[in-house]
């Protein structure tokens, strides 16, 4: 279905196959144009912990633009009403989630920025550290900690 088809499908970038991704997704923000689906991200929440300190994270996952729409707004559009749901809604300390390289300055016109923290993440039951680029979103006022991040689970 159209779901499947803007979270699952890939261009093809990276070694993401395999990798085991959470599965599931506490609440989604879509986008809609006429009734039609055109744009969607997935929210998990989750608790990771950085330097000794946990923090409550909302992960941004599965952001995607049926590519019939791409190139005008709606995902952008999306990341906005997410965050400020997130905002409404309290107990997230940061939005975060991974991305391409050349991703980095969209999410930056979003307010992203990246971290530079080792990340450790659960694959197939052990702790392995994750290549890939980290964006934060602040949701609290809290500083981002310095140190390794343990995602407590699989990447989102």
């Amino acid at each position: 279905d159209l779901v499947d088809h803007l979270a699952f499908t890939m261009d093809g970038g990276g070694d993401n196959e395999s990798i085991e991704w959470a599965m599931s997704s506490t609440w989604f923000a879509l986008g809609r144009l006429g009734g039609r689906l055109v744009s969607q991200l997935g929210v998990l929440n989750r608790t990771i912990y950085i330097g000794g300190q946990s923090l409550s994270i909302a992960g941004i996952g599965g952001v995607a633009t049926h590519p019939e729409f791409q190139r005008r707004g709606f995902a952008a559009n999306v990341l906005q009403a997410a965050a400020e749901q997130m905002r409404r809604l309290g107990g997230y300390d940061f939005a975060m989630l991974y991305c391409d390289p050349k991703l980095i300055p969209y999410y930056a016109k979003s307010g992203y920025r990246q971290a530079h923290n080792r990340i450790y993440i659960l694959q197939h039951g052990q702790r392995v550290l994750f290549e890939d680029h980290q964006m934060v979103l602040p949701l609290s006022g809290r500083v981002w900690p310095e140190g390794d991040v343990d995602v407590n689970g699989p990447p989102w």
